[in-house]
């Protein structure tokens, strides 16, 4: 397709599907161009499985019938993301002839993947690499200049089916990658530790990559394979994009991580999307649980917008239906899960996917429309948020999230806890979404940052939360110092500093360069819950359990029974955890404190926080404090008993607060709420209600309030607001149905 231009954003919002004209006959092409208009799309996405179709044979390309698909959606004002179909090479590249052109990844049992699914090949083979930058550009030179292409998406979802290949040319890239790093192959053994269990290395050739199921692997070295993979996927985008440019493009391109959080995936998203112009991503809540937290998907969102610095980001996969029919239907959520989407900063949304496929591996992953291809009660809720976020387009994009408290993430802290994590329960993203939820509970939001930033009054955040930031180097360590001097308030969690980025333990004392800044020290620690053998019949279940920890939505849950765990499907029980109590004060706090409720008193300091009895579960540090004041301790009996659960230290002009374990939720909230200054648009927030806070250019504030709950919900809201989408006034409550939306414009402070 030829024309003088190529398109540009000039859409205040995208909105639409993943489309597959493909699967369908053509003559049904009008029909869904004609049903996608009616429900508000002005884009979908194409292409991203086509190679087959694309280029049949080697080197004979057809593009054709993707003109046709395009001009049919073009009659109905509907642009197109196109994407390179990388992530399904067809046969003729997987089934290659000869064996130098093998390019099939190799599992970690030796066996090369088949033909019949999606990303077969390894990134690291020169030939697919090259195939790759080949289909890349003759796509590139064909569509630079349509005007319905607004942009490119690049592969499909990199690392969703793991990014570990055991192939010749991952083995000798790994090899030259750590060559680069070290220099010297006794600078791996020093950095690395290799002599624990006499694996000293002679020389680079003698390097394995690490099977993640071998016992005791050096954790270093298994480290540094994942980084080696990670910057492979990262290399491989950097070659499309290149041969896009090269061919012309000068629209977006973007790709789609399927979890912007994921151990499993292994690809630092940092760094992937630098050569790129927008994140985008794959969002599907009930993938992993039936009923998500606020948090869930809010952390995930956080973790979207810091791709590239807190600008908007692209919703390239929006859950429609069931994922595999693994949970009921509920249509009302697409609503809530697109509108939650545009609340945190997507400027695209698009739902996987128009229509469910009849045939392969996804025909059970509903998309809007059902098999028949009729319109139905998916369809009326995906046609009515449509509406509504045609209608606010313009208001939206003036809108900046208003965030004053940051997360500070680390991929290679993700990667240690994922790889080796410090106990069986101890999961990195379930972690710092329980901090995300604890910000969340206060009616504000979090944004998530990758650099230490700059106290206030320089920066804007007042409060960092650092979870598990296990790993740690002297130039984090004093960007830490400088926050907390400077005036900002740090919280730390277990684990925080043991390591350094070599997955060494220091031999100083931890957490290691900040001792002074936290006034304590970290002497011992302890997982919450140990294993019990299961029955005999039942141990494979046992073992598949533990061989999944870590992993997204795959970590065992641990049940006490006694002083005995066990895991959760082997052996069932009831949830609890080791008891942690403020200042030793018995009884159960209230679920939310009333206005007139007081912090308790202590002899020596006051504490912020309501007395009570609340639990520490997962993981605890052992705390001497050195400096620190103790604002709660863990109760007397069974270990760690009487040592602090959380510290505060004064530093500077700021404070920096440590937490030696996980915290139950009320504590938690309870505690971010201490260390916040007051300033929230709303007094409360209730169970299920996610208040996504946003400023429009004059300061006005605009909240998107989520009711995440299966039932009706009443949030309190200052007086002469204004709510955007049935554009009435409300009064001093605002009632939301189950999984209700509402963007409520507050009036103008004086």
């Amino acid at each position: 397709m030829n024309s003088t231009a190529p398109a540009t954003s000039t859409a205040a919002f995208w909105y639409g599907a993943a489309y597959y004209p493909e699967h369908w006959p053509e003559e049904r092409w009008p029909v869904d161009a004609r049903l996608m208009r009616e429900a508000g799309f002005n884009v979908v996405r194409l292409g991203e499985f086509a190679w087959c179709r694309m280029e049949p044979e080697e080197d004979r390309f057809d593009f054709t019938w993707l003109d046709r698909a395009i001009t049919v959606l073009q009659r109905e004002g509907i642009s197109v993301l196109l994407g390179t179909p990388t992530a399904g090479p067809p046969p003729w590249l997987v089934n290659a002839a000869r064996l130098e052109d093998e390019c099939r990844q190799v599992y970690e049992d030796g066996g090369p993947w088949e033909c019949g699914g999606r990303s077969m090949c390894c990134v690291n083979h020169p030939r697919f690499q090259e195939r790759s930058r080949r289909i890349a550009a003759e796509l590139g030179r064909h569509f630079a200049n349509c005007p319905a292409v607004i942009g490119f998406q690049i592969d499909n979802e990199l690392g969703m089916y793991g990014t570990r290949c055991l192939c010749a040319h991952c083995r000798e890239g790994f090899r030259r990658w750590l060559r680069e790093k070290y220099g010297a192959i006794g600078e791996v053994n020093r950095c690395l530790g290799m002599i624990f269990g006499g694996n000293e290395f002679r020389s680079f050739d003698d390097i394995p990559i690490p099977r993640r199921k071998q016992d005791l692997h050096n954790p270093g070295l298994i480290l540094d394979s994942q980084r080696f993979f990670s910057d492979a996927n990262v290399r491989y985008v950097r070659l499309q994009v290149e041969a896009l440019r090269q061919a012309g493009v000068r629209q977006a391109i973007t790709t789609n991580v399927c979890h912007m959080l994921s151990g499993w995936m292994g690809i630092d998203n940092r760094r992937l999307f630098e050569p790129l112009d927008v994140v985008g991503w794959d969002c599907y809540p009930v993938q992993f649980a039936a009923d998500p937290p606020p948090a869930a998907m809010g952390l995930l969102h956080a973790v979207a917008r810091a791709g590239k610095g807190g600008r908007r980001f692209w919703m390239l996969e929006q859950q429609s239906g069931s994922p595999m029919a693994n949970v009921a239907d509920e249509p009302r959520r697409s609503r809530l899960w697109a509108w939650q989407a545009a609340a945190h900063g997507a400027e695209m949304i698009l739902y996987f996917r128009w229509r469910t496929c009849r045939f392969g591996g996804e025909q059970y992953w509903r998309g809007i429309l059902d098999h028949d291809g009729a319109r139905n009660a998916r369809y009326a809720a995906v046609a009515q948020t449509g509406g509504e976020m045609r209608r606010l387009a313009p208001r939206l994009a003036k809108l900046e999230r208003a965030a004053d408290v940051a997360i500070l993430l680390d991929f290679d802290d993700l990667q240690s806890v994922t790889l080796n994590p410090p106990g069986p329960r101890f999961a990195y993203n379930a972690h710092a979404q329980s901090w995300f939820a604890a910000v969340q509970a206060q009616g504000r939001i979090a944004d998530v940052v990758y650099e230490v930033p700059a106290p206030p009054p320089l920066g804007k955040y007042r409060l960092l939360i650092a979870p598990a930031k296990r790993l740690m180097d002297p130039q984090t360590a004093e960007k830490l110092r400088q926050f907390v001097a400077g005036g900002g308030t740090l919280v730390a969690t277990p684990c925080t500093a043991t390591l350094d980025r070599d997955h060494v333990a220091p031999s100083e004392p931890l957490p290691w360069k900040l001792t002074d800044v936290f006034g304590v020290r970290r002497v011992e620690w302890s997982a919450l819950g140990r294993m019990t053998a299961p029955p005999k019949e039942r141990q494979g279940e046992a073992a598949e359990a533990w061989a999944k920890l870590g992993r997204e939505g795959a970590v065992p849950v641990i049940v006490p029974a006694g002083n005995e765990c066990r895991v959760s499907g082997v052996e069932g029980g009831e949830q609890s955890g080791v008891q942690c109590s403020v200042f030793g004060v018995q009884g159960s706090p209230p679920r939310h404190p009333t206005p007139d409720t007081r912090p308790m008193n202590h002899p020596d300091i006051a504490s912020p926080l309501l007395p009570g009895r609340y639990s520490g579960e997962v993981w605890c540090d052992h705390l001497v404090a050195a400096g620190a004041e103790v604002w709660a301790r863990f109760a007397e009996g069974a270990p760690p008993s009487g040592l602090p659960a959380i510290t505060c230290n004064r530093f500077g002009s700021g404070r920096a607060v440590y937490v030696a374990t996980w915290l139950d939720a009320w504590l938690q909230a309870q505690l971010v709420q201490a260390l916040l200054p007051s300033g929230a648009d709303v007094a409360s927030v209730p169970d299920g209600v996610e208040i996504v806070p946003c400023r429009d250019r004059s300061g006005r504030a605009v909240l998107f309030v989520l009711n995440h709950a299966g039932a009706a919900r009443v949030v309190d809201v200052p007086t002469g607001a204004e709510e955007w989408i049935t554009a009435t006034k409300v009064g001093v409550v605002l009632e939301l149905e189950p999984y209700g939306v509402a963007v409520v414009a507050l009036a103008s402070r004086p």
